[in-house]
């Protein structure tokens, strides 16, 4: 599912210390932020890309549909102006609600999901986690040494 995020205002702790890494940007738009949520094998993987110049900080919660603690939490991770970023975590076999925020540097817009942000851009994605990992990173042998 590939979604292009709206923008909205407001300040993430998770970035208070970050606005040191980058030079001040322009108004981000709400296309200049894109976000990528699949599952792949036993993980989730967050896709991020962002077009303009400075940086955008990501967080990414996995929680279960039927639960309030996230299974993992994945961030603090800084994507550049022009570039891609990827945020992954493995989960065991499940339902998941992907709950995550991206926040401009210095400016401090943001978008995401409602949780984790008061004001969200989207709803938490949600994804089935089919695969489980076995010994040897997944491998079909069993081998805690591969096939």
């Amino acid at each position: 599912m590939k979604v292009t995020i709206a923008r909205t205002v407001g300040i993430a702790a998770a970035v208070a210390g970050a606005g040191l890494l980058a030079a001040p940007t322009a108004s981000a738009a709400p296309e200049d932020v894109t976000v990528d949520i699949g599952v792949d094998g036993n993980a989730v993987v967050m896709d991020v890309r962002y077009d303009v110049s400075g940086a955008v900080v990501c967080v990414m919660n996995i929680v279960p549909v039927d639960g309030t603690l996230p299974a993992a939490t994945v961030g603090p991770t800084v994507v550049m102006g022009g570039d891609d970023g990827e945020l992954k975590a493995t989960v065991d076999p499940g339902k998941y609600a992907v709950q995550w925020s991206c926040s401009s540097v210095p400016s401090f817009e943001q978008w995401g999901s409602i949780p984790p942000l008061t004001n969200g851009t989207v709803e938490p994605t949600i994804v089935t986690v089919t695969e489980t990992s076995g010994p040897g990173g997944g491998g079909s042998s069993g081998s805690p040494f591969g096939s």
